[in-house]
């Protein structure tokens, strides 16, 4: 069993790895997951006040849209021309109602007048008038008396993704017609687009509605030329009586529900059908794996039940955990390095005197030096080679001194 001996040099090794490599591993891989999971905290907090800010702007927007259109259907030449939708002067002088109305945003694209039948009479741009929508769910919704805010859709007229806010027109409690205002969507996604890299590198936000299909996404900011290839992705497959729905409103223009290209968040579908609608409520969630990890927080909106996502690559925020990692890695790896050097020097340094007094006392037991001349050096080397050196040296003269008594002894004789 002498090859699982120990030799004293692996065991200096050892002894070295115990105190000074080891602790220093442990210390530091407790200290960096610590670390690691301080900084996602961080990060996720970051991300859940961003994302309630981006949300809560976006609420402010449409509720504010929803209060012009509200405005614009109380006008009184507006509710003239309700009154009577046949009246020419009624109509032009709700014509410039309409028209001053479109001037107060620059994403105004057309404020009109829609009459019972659901066809458009007076409108800020002429060319919108004589156009059916009563296939609309804003034009349906407000004419029953409730102001409305559409989800995106194309528009008949310009065939472009498009927001429509629409408001009673009443005398009393009487609806008389429906006003409507169609919005481009530059507002909202100039909102989302600033999230794009706001929270750390890789940050990027996107907008869906209540049937998980994205409206807005950051990563258009630049890149507006490719937004209709950028939105309408839905997170998860649309079951048939939504398909029916959104077809019979031509949400998507030319395009059906089965072209919709689906970009899945299984685990962000899972979060967004428990968050309640109505409030504003935050939940968190995770996708990816590994270094593709990204933690994202969802955010429900009030105004419409959409939700807006922020998600951030948790590498972002745990490179600096990454980077202490890699250098105590490092760390380690020139501790072993140095430990197996200073174990092997200071072995051999201490060895390899011993191993010559071995040598020297070996020749001394065998008979190859004379005792008379024989001796051990007991100046040079470490302390301990000189302190071994005189032991045997004392040994050697005792050895001297008692054979050389025998040779006495024996001549006597």
């Amino acid at each position: 069993m002498a090859f699982l001996r120990i030799r004293f040099w692996q065991k200096v090794l050892g002894a070295l790895l115990c105190v000074g490599i080891v602790p220093v591993a442990l210390v530091s891989m407790v200290s960096i997951q610590t670390t690691r999971q301080d900084l996602t905290s961080l990060g996720v907090t970051n991300i859940l006040q961003r994302s309630t800010s981006t949300a809560g702007a976006i609420d402010a927007y449409l509720q504010s849209r929803l209060g012009d259109i509200v405005l614009v259907g109380k006008l009184p030449d507006i509710v003239r021309f309700g009154q009577n939708l046949k009246d020419p002067a009624a109509k032009a002088a709700a014509r410039v109602a309409l028209s001053a109305a479109a001037a107060r945003s620059p994403e105004y694209e057309s404020v009109a007048v829609v009459d019972p039948d659901g066809n458009i009479t007076a409108a800020s741009i002429l060319t919108d008038e004589g156009t059916s929508v009563k296939f609309r769910e804003y034009f349906t919704t407000a004419f029953k008396g409730t102001p409305y805010i559409s989800d995106p859709s194309y528009s008949v007229i310009t065939n472009k993704p498009a927001l429509f806010f629409s408001a009673p027109v009443k005398d009393g409690d009487k609806v008389l017609a429906v006003v409507r205002t169609r919005v481009n969507m530059a507002a909202i996604w100039d909102v989302v687009e600033g999230d794009l890299g706001a929270v750390g590198e890789g940050a990027h936000g996107f907008l869906v509605d209540d049937y998980g299909i994205r409206l807005a996404v950051s990563e258009t900011k630049g890149h507006r030329d490719l937004a209709e290839s950028l939105i309408y992705k839905p997170i998860a497959p649309i079951d048939d009586e939504t398909v029916k729905k959104l077809v019979a409103d031509k949400r998507f223009g030319l395009k059906t529900p089965e072209q919709l290209v689906i970009d899945p968040l299984p685990t962000l579908k899972t979060v967004l059908d428990k968050l309640p609608r109505g409030i504003t409520t935050s939940s968190q969630f995770s996708y990816g794996a590994a270094s593709a990890e990204q933690r994202g927080v969802v955010t429900r909106l009030t105004a419409k039940p959409w939700a807006y996502i922020l998600a951030v690559p948790i590498a972002t925020y745990t490179k600096a955990a990454d980077d202490a990692t890699l250098n105590a890695m490092s760390m380690v790896i020139v501790g072993l390095l140095l430990s197996f050097v200073i174990g092997v020097l200071l072995t051999r340094s201490l060895v390899r005197p011993l191993r010559r007094l071995v040598g020297e006392a070996t020749m001394v037991s065998t008979g190859d030096v004379d005792l008379r001349y024989a001796r051990f050096d007991t100046r040079s080397g470490d302390d301990i080679t000189r302190e071994v050196a005189s032991a045997f040296d004392r040994m050697l003269n005792a050895l001297r001194f008692y054979a050389l008594s025998d040779d006495a002894t024996t001549g006597e004789d």
